[in-house]
């Protein structure tokens, strides 16, 4: 049971057959309530509470809704009005809670809103809900609020430190803590405790990527939400290397380290920092020379990166510095992980003056076997300037190429449909004759890492929701 998308479709191209009293209503309102009456194909008739009916054009196939009585907000739209339908209490919002209810049986748990909220986002992110997950997920969760809400006054009274506090799995800590009384050094992780604010799905987001539920990856995690990319981290490289006073002599070379990397030995090998700057310089697309992003290019680049910083005992810095080095090269290595499990990748790139981060999300995949068929799904977030974040979403498939851009309001949509006609033919002159383009004015903008998972289940519906 999936319900993304959903929420991400709006009923436009309203058709009321010159009935000017109805226009007018809608026109004059914020919100209206109707009954979903009649679906053919993409159209939909919707009964309203006053009577009235009318027709309008859905982009999504409404059938799950038909009989609903559903409240629709009224947006302008660049081509007249738009319905946006709240989806809370329908029929897919009654069988997601009935599916809960009964795995809530299943599992001889308390039917608690709390247990039911959990199962939620678990069915959301595809973890398979088992008493094994859900106990881990749960203990997890609550030990996380525990070690967030401690005092320190707490902490005096418990006794020995516990080994390796910032990779101990969180509710191992509470553990030691309330059986064995130990903790001492909580207090080292406290501070970072209190500054995380991760909520639920970003912490099933760890546990479904396999990264152990530990201070040291909530904290990664928690710094890129709140805005920290990879250019940064190359920033502070760069800034570290250049206060290093001595590199080993012997060079490993950048174009030997891509293709025989695999053959590095760790223990006997140095590394120079001019080798690091150039790994870097690779990762940055200056899209005036470079007119192609090569994603196989961007993951060996990466991986490199992690291999050289790997020999950070050969880089010559300060403790404070090595320090720091070192857990930068512990948040490349998350990043790398989340791009094992959803081809995700953050690539810096600048044109002329003008400088960006592009976050780019991948899926191909084979249709039919027996055809060969082959669709790929692209997703690109782009944060500009002007335009405030910008989302596209292409999907191509047998030659047509379908594309839905995400925008912050109705004013940037409107600049998009002008130029509508320009990215067409450009599309056309490289070959891609059959373009099909859409516009959706997104209510939220939250972080593109926090929910991969959400759009990696769109691709899935991407032909219904386009």
């Amino acid at each position: 049971m999936r319900i993304s998308g959903y929420s991400d479709f709006n009923l436009r191209g309203i058709i009321s057959k010159k009935n000017t009293k109805l226009a007018e209503l809608l026109k004059n309102s914020n919100e209206i309530t109707g009954k979903i009456i009649d679906v053919k194909s993409n159209a939909v008739k919707i009964l309203l509470q006053n009577g009235r009916e009318f027709l309008a054009n859905s982009n999504i196939p409404l059938e799950n809704l038909l009989g609903e009585e559903i409240n629709f907000k009224i947006l302008k739209g660049a081509n007249g009005l738009v319905l946006q339908p709240k989806i809370e209490g329908t029929a897919l919002e009654k069988e997601l809670n009935l599916k809960i209810n009964n795995l809530i049986n299943e599992l001889n748990i308390q039917n608690t809103e709390e247990n039911k909220e959990l199962i939620k986002e678990m069915i959301k992110q595809n973890i398979p809900v088992n008493n094994k997950n859900f106990k881990y997920l749960k203990e997890n969760l609550a030990s996380f609020r525990i070690l967030s809400n401690l005092s320190e006054e707490e902490i005096q009274n418990l006794n020995k430190d516990i080994t390796d506090i910032k990779n101990k799995e969180i509710r191992e800590i509470v553990k030691n803590m309330y059986i064995n009384k130990e903790g001492k050094n909580i207090k080292d992780i406290l501070g970072d405790l209190k500054n995380i604010d991760l909520k639920e799905k970003n912490i099933l987001f760890l546990f479904k990527n396999n990264f152990k539920l530990n201070t040291e990856n909530m904290k990664i995690l928690d710094s890129f939400l709140k805005g920290e990319n990879i250019e940064d981290l190359l920033n502070k490289i760069n800034s570290l290397l250049s206060k290093s006073e001595e590199i080993d002599n012997e060079i490993i070379k950048f174009d030997k380290l891509l293709i025989k990397y695999a053959d590095i030995n760790k223990e006997s090998q140095s590394v120079d920092k001019k080798d690091i700057k150039q790994i870097i310089k690779n990762f940055i697309k200056n899209l005036e020379v470079d007119k192609e992003v090569n994603i196989e290019k961007i993951k060996k680049n990466l991986e490199s990166l992690i291999k050289n910083l790997g020999l950070e005992k050969n880089i010559k810095l300060g403790e404070l510095e090595g320090k720091e080095l070192s857990e930068i090269g512990q948040k490349l290595e998350f990043l790398n992980n989340v791009s094992n499990e959803y081809m995700y990748f953050q690539v810096p790139f600048y044109y002329k003056e003008y400088k960006n981060l592009a976050e780019i999300l991948l899926n191909d995949k084979n249709i039919n076997k027996e055809k060969s068929g082959r669709s790929i799904s692209i997703f690109i977030s782009l944060n500009t300037h002007n335009l405030d974040r910008v989302d596209t979403m292409l999907n191509y498939y047998n030659e047509d190429l379908k594309i839905l851009f995400g925008i912050s309001n109705e004013n940037i949509l409107k600049l998009f449909k002008l130029n509508e006609k320009k990215l067409i033919n450009a599309l056309n002159k490289i070959g891609i004759k059959n373009v099909h383009i859409n516009y959706k004015v997104k209510e939220e903008s939250e972080s593109i890492l926090s929910n991969l998972e959400y759009i990696n289940n769109k691709f899935s519906k991407f032909d219904i929701w386009v």
